[in-house]
C-alpha cells in the first residue's frame, strides 16, 4: 500500500494536550484533514528509486545546474502529490556530505508532499507527510510546517524564532554550498495556525521554542530541492518515463468486500541510464582527429528555453582504439553533523 492510500484512509483527528493545561485540548492539523483532498487530487506521482536518486543528486550534487534552470520550471498541475522512498533521498544527502552519517531510521520510510499551486505554476504551498513503514500499525505523520515555494523568489523576509513561533515565515540556508542555498532561497516555512497555537502554549521557554523550530525545519527543508529537481526532470525531454497505475480492477473487488478503494497514480522512473550507440564509426570532427571510442555519461542540457536529458552514449572512433575504463575522483567539503528527518540538521540554518 502506498503512502497516498494510507493518508486517503485517515479519519482520526489529532488531539494534543498539555501537562500544564490538562483541560485544554488542542485539535491540530492531522493527515485526516487531507484525506479528501488527496483522494480528489488529479495528479499523483510515485517516484521509482532510480528517479529519486537522480533527483537528489541533481539537487545536492549538481545544484548549480538546477538553480540555473528554475526560470524554466513550472508546477505541473494545480494540485500535485509526489511520493518517494526516503532511504534513497537520505543516502544521497549523506553521500554528498550534507550529513556526516546516514539516517538509519530512513530505511523503510515513505515521504510524500501534497502541493497546491498557483495558476501560473510559479508558486505552491506544500505539506509533507511520512510514515516509517506502510504496514497498518505504522503511523502517518504530517509536518506542522507549510512550505511556501516561489520560483520567482518573491518571498517575505524570514522572521526570528519568536516570530516563527507566532506564525511568521522562517527561511533556511546552507552557507557551505551556494547552489543549495540558492534553491532554499525560493522557499519559506511557517507553522499552520493550529500548530502555531499549540506550540506557543507548549513551549515554556525560548530554548524549547528554538528547538521546536529547528527540528521542524530539519524534517522538511531538504525535500523542496528534491521536488524542484523532479519537476525539472519531468519537463526535460528523454529524462523520465511514466506508467499509469489504474486501481479500477482491484477496487471493484475491494468495494465488494467493504474495503476502501486504492488511489490511481503515475509511477515515474528514470530514463537516464538508457544508453545508445553514438558516433562510433568515426565521425568527422573538422580539423581535429576523432577521439577514441569512449563512453559519455548522461547529463542535463539547457538550450535557450528548453531542457533535455542527453542520455549516456558512445562517442568517437573504434578504429583509433577504445577507452575501456575511466576513474573519476570527486571531492566534497568536510562532513557536517546531521540527525534524522525530524531532528535538527546542523547544515540547515535559519536565515
Amino acid at each position: 500500500m502506498r503512502l497516498l492510500d494510507r493518508i486517503a484512509r485517515s479519519k482520526t483527528p489529532l488531539i494534543l494536550g498539555l501537562d500544564s493545561h490538562p483541560g485544554r485540548p488542542f485539535d491540530v492539523t492531522a493527515p485526516s484533514h487531507y484525506a479528501a483532498q488527496l483522494a480528489q487530487c488529479p495528479l499523483r506521482y510515485v517516484l521509482g528509486d532510480d528517479l529519486t536518486r537522480a533527483c537528489a543528486e541533481l539537487a545536492f550534487a549538481d545544484g548549480a545546474r538546477l538553480a540555473g534552470c528554475l526560470d524554466l520550471l513550472r508546477m505541473p498541475a494545480p494540485e500535485v502529490w509526489v511520493e518517494w522512498n526516503d532511504e534513497i533521498h537520505q543516502r544521497v544527502i549523506h553521500e554528498t556530505q550534507l550529513s556526516a552519517r546516514f539516517d538509519g531510521a530512513a530505511v523503510g520510510r515513505r515521504v510524500g508532499v501534497y502541493l497546491k499551486t498557483s495558476i501560473d505554476g510559479c508558486c505552491a504551498v506544500a505539506r509533507t507527510f511520512w510514515a516509517e513503514g506502510l504496514d497498518e500499525p505504522a503511523e502517518v505523520v504530517l509536518s506542522p510546517l507549510e512550505s511556501y515555494i516561489d520560483l520567482r523568489g518573491d518571498l517575505p523576509d524570514p522572521a526570528d524564532i519568536p516570530g516563527v513561533m507566532a506564525g511568521e515565515f522562517a527561511g533556511v540556508c546552507h552557507h557551505p554550498d551556494a547552489a543549495v542555498s540558492s534553491l532554499l532561497g525560493h522557499v519559506r516555512f511557517r507553522f499552520d495556525d493550529a500548530w502555531s497555537l499549540y506550540y506557543r502554549a507548549a513551549s515554556t521557554d525560548a530554548g524549547a521554542g528554538r528547538q521546536v523550530v529547528l527540528d521542524s525545519l530539519a524534517g522538511v527543508a531538504r525535500d523542496v530541492p528534491l521536488l524542484l529537481a523532479f519537476f525539472l526532470l519531468l519537463s526535460a525531454k528523454d529524462a523520465t518515463r511514466s506508467l499509469v497505475i489504474s486501481r479500477a480492477a482491484i477496487n471493484r473487488k475491494r468495494l465488494a468486500r467493504g474495503r476502501p478503494p486504492l488511489l490511481d497514480h503515475i509511477e515515474v522512473s528514470a530514463s537516464l541510464d538508457r544508453a545508445y550507440a553514438g558516433d562510433s564509426a568515426g565521425a568527422d570532427y573538422g580539423a581535429r582527429q576523432s577521439p577514441r571510442l569512449h563512453h559519455v555519461r548522461g547529463h542535463l542540457v539547457r538550450r535557450d528555453n528548453r531542457v533535455f536529458w542527453r542520455v549516456p552514449h558512445l562517442r568517437g572512433s573504434a578504429v583509433r582504439g577504445m577507452v575501456r575504463s575511466r576513474t573519476v575522483c570527486l571531492s566534497f567539503a568536510q562532513p557536517r553533523a546531521s540527525e534524522g528527518r525530524a531532528a535538527h540538521a546542523e547544515p540547515i540554518r535559519l536565515q
